[in-house]
């Protein structure tokens, strides 16, 4: 089953800040994980348990922070950012 991907409004406002062949390539490389989310993404240390917040390297300097939800099978992408940002606020 296919999972789906959305987009928080912090998501989208990281991505605008991007070139566009760079926010293509991002948007892109996070739609990878539809088929297995699980596959590239690493759990953040700290993160509740219940609720783990999950983090997914796109080429060397870009993450992206996701929550997976597979009740209902959504992939909820909650930022964008520079590695060296990414990690800040969660």
């Amino acid at each position: 089953m296919k999972y789906r991907i959305l987009y928080t409004s912090r998501a989208q406002k990281d991505l605008r800040r991007f070139q566009d062949t760079t926010a293509r390539r991002k948007i892109r490389t996070i739609h990878t994980l539809g088929e297995d989310p699980y596959l590239h993404v690493r759990k953040l240390e700290g993160s509740a348990p219940d609720h783990p917040v999950y983090t997914f390297r796109i080429g060397l300097y870009h993450r992206a922070i996701l929550s997976i939800h597979d009740e209902v099978l959504i992939v909820h992408v909650l930022g964008t950012e520079n590695r060296k940002q990414a990690y800040r606020d969660f």
